[in-house]
């Protein structure tokens, strides 16, 4: 669909400054390219939460009803983490100064969901052990993590207490609700 912004999630975790041409393009979350990663990576992250139920929960692998289940969670949560995010960036007046974090947070997302899924390819076809999946895909969320914080050091060190406030209503609460449902 747009192999220069493919190019650029991809090699955007090996990059502590993101490429700024996603600022000048204002891009729309209803784009296609958007929409298209968005449903790619809820899909992988489902296969990482199910692969997990799976071990620890003793979830049969061919449950089609229970990967659903994880699967609709989890789409559910991220759209409405989404329109949240966006809602009161728009209604606080902050549109302009997160667009290019929440920009970079999409961004960061897409990448891990591509190397979480060519982890998930090395587990199904290569006999990759399901616990070295599970550290690599929360080494790839670490890594990321960090340098989305590098990226955005500016905005979040000016606005720190806004910062805790959104990891902890936006990140970790809601997250927590899924799983708990989930499992």
């Amino acid at each position: 669909m747009n192999a220069v912004k493919f190019k650029e999630i991809i090699f955007s975790v090996f990059k502590v400054r993101f490429i700024e041409s996603q600022n000048d393009e204002n891009s729309s979350l209803l784009s296609g390219f958007q929409m298209f990663f968005f449903m790619f990576s809820v899909i992988v992250f489902s296969l990482l939460f199910f692969y997990i139920k799976i071990i620890y929960f003793g979830t049969q692998p061919t449950d089609i009803q229970e990967f659903l289940k994880v699967c609709s969670l989890l789409f559910f949560y991220f759209v409405l983490k989404n329109i949240f995010e966006n809602m009161l960036s728009f209604l606080f007046l902050f549109k302009r100064k997160t667009a290019r974090f929440l920009s970079s947070k999409a961004n960061y997302f897409f990448a891990i969901s591509v190397y979480s899924y060519c982890l998930i390819l090395l587990k199904q076809y290569a006999n990759l052990n399901q616990s070295l999946l599970n550290f690599s895909a929360l080494f790839l969320f670490t890594v990321c993590f960090i340098f989305y914080i590098l990226n955005n050091k500016n905005l979040i060190l000016n606005h720190l207490f806004y910062f805790i406030l959104y990891i902890c209503a936006f990140e970790i609460a809601p997250l927590l609700i899924v799983i708990k449902l989930m499992f």
